[in-house]
């Protein structure tokens, strides 16, 4: 078994590396002077080097001091980070869901009002941009993903089916009501989504036989594309959910006879064992039984 140096030293040691004296360490942490130079030496002694060399009545790091400063400034940090990762079963009443930011954005956040009027003693935790493979209740209550996790001990169901749809700046979608498919293509730059380079399944089989288009911008995040349709930069080929709030307000427009195509489902998925809390199910209940019902809260009323 690896021997390991107490964390009252390493503590010591991040104080009196941070602010470079081993009496404002001693009173940073409530200790005498001689308890920190004694658990400095300890550290010393175990790493079997000096740590610290001293300046006038303070002291600085060494080499060594330094490289291993950063080793313990990131275990610190990780212990700490560990605490907050486990704040929330502290209350039996949070629920940890995890989904993608499209459907954060899109989908959950202009239902948080419905959410908390529903449910208003149930403390939501949101985490995005992870992709999750699997779900030990420790980390994740319900995940929400295009991605569904085939395992024994997860259960999971379709919730809500997805499209792309080609959108762009209201001045854009007045001068191009009139231009048919596919020549629209060819009137106004496109906006690429890093992760679909074709921009839409069948633009290549298009350039094949013609049609000659360009590219205004390329981002790895869709929704940047959807600022720049904003901004008349050019059509933008996005998840409905994505481009949701800025349809919703009227600040982008689909581009009606430009055709979109379906994307991949999002699943609703939870462990097969039992939930931390009865809020688990609630929140379950919440969120299938909205995109159950197929409410109209973010969907635009004009588009």
């Amino acid at each position: 078994m690896r021997r390991l140096p107490p964390l009252q030293a390493l503590l010591a040691f991040d104080a009196a590396a941070r602010l470079g004296s081993f009496t404002r360490a001693a009173q940073e942490l409530a200790l005498t002077q001689s308890a920190i130079s004694h658990q400095i030496q300890q550290l010393e002694e175990w790493t079997a080097q000096p740590l610290f060399r001293r300046i006038g009545r303070g002291v600085a790091l060494t080499a060594a001091g330094t490289l291993y400063a950063q080793t313990v400034t990131a275990a610190l940090a990780t212990l700490a980070d560990g605490r907050d990762r486990i704040e929330p079963y502290g209350n039996p009443d949070s629920v940890i869901v995890h989904c993608t930011p499209e459907f954060a954005s899109g989908w959950l956040m202009p239902r948080m009002g419905a959410f908390s009027a529903a449910l208003p003693d149930i403390e939501f935790w949101l985490v995005t941009g992870e992709k999750v493979n699997e779900i030990d209740r420790v980390d994740v209550d319900l995940v929400v993903s295009t991605q569904e996790i085939r395992t024994p001990e997860v259960i999971g169901e379709p919730l809500l089916d997805e499209e792309a749809v080609a959108i762009c700046g209201p001045r854009t979608a007045r001068r191009l009501r009139g231009v048919p498919f596919p020549e629209v293509l060819a009137q106004v730059p496109l906006l690429v989504d890093e992760a679909r380079p074709d921009w839409a399944p069948w633009l290549p089989e298009l350039r094949r036989a013609g049609l000659r288009t360009r590219r205004a911008m390329t981002a790895n995040d869709a929704r940047f594309l959807v600022s720049a349709a904003e901004q008349d930069v050019g059509l933008a080929m996005v998840s409905r959910l994505t481009a949701g709030e800025a349809l919703s307000s009227g600040r982008v427009k689909i581009l009606r006879q430009v055709p979109g195509f379906a994307l991949a489902p999002f699943w609703l998925m939870r462990s097969a064992q039992p939930p931390r809390s009865a809020a688990v199910d609630a929140v379950y209940a919440w969120i299938k039984g909205l995109c159950q019902t197929g409410d109209q809260a973010s969907k635009p009323a004009s588009e």
